[in-house]
C-alpha cells in the first residue's frame, strides 16, 4: 500500500499555494465508469507532462487532444467539452488509486529543461544586451526566481526577462541554502517536493517517461475509450530516449553552473533513489 504520509504532504502543499497552482498540486485520479478500476497519477512540470497527459486524454476521452490554447492538456479538471467540466471517471485527489503512477525525470536535466523554456538568454550577439529566448517570455519566472533567492546578476548579464545560465544556477542553489526550495514555481521546485515517493510495490509505477511507457500501454481492466494508453514523446522527453545526455549536458556547461546544479540537487537524486553523476562527484 501506499504511504499516507506522502500524500498528507501533497496536501498541505496544495492548501498552501496559489489557487492558480492548486490543479497541478493535487495528483490526477481516474475510475473507470464501466469496471471501477483506479487509477492516480503524480508528475511535475518539465517531467514530460504534455506527453502524458496527451496520452491519457486519448486512452479515457476516445480521441486526440486537439486544443492549440488554454487551458492546456495538463488542466485535466477542464477537458470535458468547451473546457467545461471534466470527463467522466477523471477527478484531482490525495487518495491513492489501486494503480498509482509517479513519472520521474534526471533532476538536473529537468532543470536544465525548465531553464531554456523558461527564463534562458539567448547566446549574445555582440554590442547589444542579453535577451529572451523567447518572446512569450514576460520575465515574471525572473523576477521570482531572483527575489526568493535575494540574489542579483552582475550588471553586464542584467535583463528584466532573462537569464544567464550562471545566474540561473546560482540563484537556484541561494533558495535551497535559504530552505525556501518548496516555495519556488512548479517548475522549478523539487521533484520529491512536489510528488513525494513511495515504495514500489505492484501497485506503484515508478520511472521517467520512456521508462513508463510500455508499462503504460500494458495497463488492462480499464475498458478505455480509446484503447490502450500510448506515449507518444514530443520536444522536451525525447532528450531521456537518448543515450547518456546526461554527460554530454554537464560537459558543455560552465563549472559554476554545474557545480551550483550539482550541489543543490544532491538531496533530490537521493530521495528519488537515482545515482548522483559522477560528474557532480566532487
Amino acid at each position: 500500500r501506499l504511504c499516507p504520509m506522502a500524500f498528507l504532504l501533497l496536501l498541505l502543499l496544495a492548501a498552501s499555494a496559489p489557487r492558480s497552482l492548486e490543479l497541478q498540486l493535487l495528483p490526477f485520479r481516474f475510475e473507470s465508469p464501466t469496471t471501477g478500476r483506479t487509477l492516480s497519477m503524480c508528475i511535475c512540470a518539465k517531467c514530460g507532462s504534455t506527453s502524458v497527459y496527451r496520452s491519457l486524454f486519448g486512452a479515457i476521452a476516445g480521441h486526440a487532444w486537439d486544443r492549440q490554447e488554454a487551458p492546456w492538456v495538463q488542466g485535466f479538471m477542464r477537458w470535458g467539452k468547451d473546457a467545461k467540466g471534466t470527463l467522466p471517471g477523471v477527478t484531482r485527489s490525495s487518495r491513492p488509486a489501486g494503480m498509482h503512477m509517479i513519472v520521474i525525470r534526471d533532476p538536473i536535466l529537468r532543470y536544465l529543461s525548465a531553464f531554456r523554456s523558461k527564463v534562458a538568454c539567448c547566446p549574445e550577439v555582440k554590442g547589444l544586451p542579453p535577451r529572451p529566448c523567447s518572446e512569450i517570455q514576460s520575465g515574471k519566472y525572473v523576477s521570482q526566481l531572483l527575489d526568493l533567492a535575494r540574489y542579483e546578476p552582475p550588471r553586464e548579464r542584467r535583463n528584466a526577462r532573462c537569464l544567464h545560465l550562471d545566474d540561473f544556477a546560482l540563484a537556484l542553489r541561494a533558495i535551497h541554502d535559504h530552505g525556501d526550495q518548496a516555495s519556488i514555481n512548479n517548475h522549478f521546485i523539487p521533484q520529491h517536493l512536489r510528488c513525494p515517493p513511495v515504495l514500489r510495490n505492484s501497485g506503484v509505477l515508478l520511472g521517467n517517461v520512456s521508462e513508463l511507457t510500455p508499462a503504460l500501454a500494458g495497463l488492462t481492466g480499464y475498458e478505455f475509450a480509446g484503447g490502450r494508453i500510448r506515449v507518444a514523446h514530443t520536444h522536451s522527453t525525447l532528450s531521456q530516449i537518448k543515450a547518456n545526455p546526461l554527460q554530454a549536458t554537464l560537459a558543455g556547461i560552465s563549472t559554476t553552473a554545474r557545480g551550483a546544479l550539482c550541489s543543490l540537487s544532491r538531496l533530490e537524486y537521493r530521495a528519488l533513489n537515482i545515482s548522483l553523476p559522477r560528474e557532480c562527484a566532487f
